[in-house]
């Protein structure tokens, strides 16, 4: 009680142990999507960031937007192109790290709006059809959490050394080719792709193990890798001229070579999925 009675005299007003607001609306506030990523301030509490500060951060790693860029993202017209593509990006971003804090990989906190008690969010809170609203605002309702339209009550944080943790461990995916972004903009295209993989994978028995972003052959003995094919091997199997291959490659219309020492090659299941998809696109009108 003495302690209770310093306090008092600190703070000049009585301390009331365990009392909850009278008025719930007082805790709530309007938090426009996006906002919080204007500026740079990032509040913390107790090794803990706001979920905002560290979403920022992995958007950047991963794919280059810098925070303040989020706002123009959503913000400009829908296009069927650049636009909508920026958007995917960063909600990929957004599943990514929400299905973290689903599985247990890593641990999110709430705090009251205005300051108050930190506690954890439990999994299941975060077993939502579209994460990216909370992503957008870095708050949630804890009456009302599957619910992004309800006012928030409280502010997302995530322990900051265990973020960074991971985050640090999270290889770069680099700049997209033309092919990645084709893929995104149209999911049509991906599904064609996607036939067009199993179809090859059935024929020439690849399997679904995937290295580097290429697919490699599980089935193959011990210290044998996946069959690579030379420009020639190309030409021939597909019909058209050196020239022609390096031309689409480049323009993200036929896969990527790899890079063998001073040779390059491309993976023959590769080549084939390609070829497949050529195939699916005859009956598109």
């Amino acid at each position: 009680m003495a302690a209770i009675a310093e306090m008092e005299a600190q703070c000049g007003h009585s301390v009331a142990l365990g009392a909850k607001p009278a008025n719930r609306s007082s805790m709530t506030a309007t938090i426009f999507p996006w906002s919080p990523y204007e500026g740079r301030t990032s509040l913390v509490s107790g090794g803990k960031r706001t979920l905002t500060s560290a979403f920022a951060d992995l958007v950047v790693s991963r794919q280059g937007f810098q925070s303040y860029e989020l706002p123009e993202i959503f913000a400009a017209p829908e296009d069927d192109g650049e636009n909508d593509a920026a958007r995917d990006l960063v909600r990929l971003e957004a599943e990514h790290l929400s299905r973290m804090f689903v599985i247990g990989r890593l641990a999110s906190f709430v705090r009251p709006l205005g300051g108050g008690e930190v506690t954890a969010i439990a999994p299941e809170y975060w077993e939502l059809d579209d994460p990216l609203p909370r992503f957008a605002t870095g708050a949630l309702s804890m009456d009302h959490w599957a619910d992004e339209s309800a006012e928030p009550t409280h502010r997302i944080f995530v322990e900051s050394q265990e973020f960074d943790s991971w985050l640090a461990r999270l290889k770069p995916l680099g700049p997209l080719s033309n092919r990645q972004i084709e893929e995104i903009v149209d999911p049509q295209l991906r599904a064609t792709r996607s036939v067009a993989r199993r179809s090859v994978d059935r024929e020439i028995g690849n399997a679904d193990r995937v290295v580097d972003g290429h697919a490699h052959v599980a089935s193959t003995p011990p210290g044998v890798g996946p069959e690579f094919l030379t420009v020639e091997e190309v030409s021939t199997l597909i019909n058209r001229s050196r020239s022609s291959i390096y031309d689409y490659e480049k323009k993200g219309q036929f896969p990527e070579r790899v890079k063998i020492g001073a040779s390059s090659r491309w993976l023959k299941t590769e080549v084939h999925t390609w070829i497949a998809e050529q195939a699916a696109k005859r009956g598109e009108s």
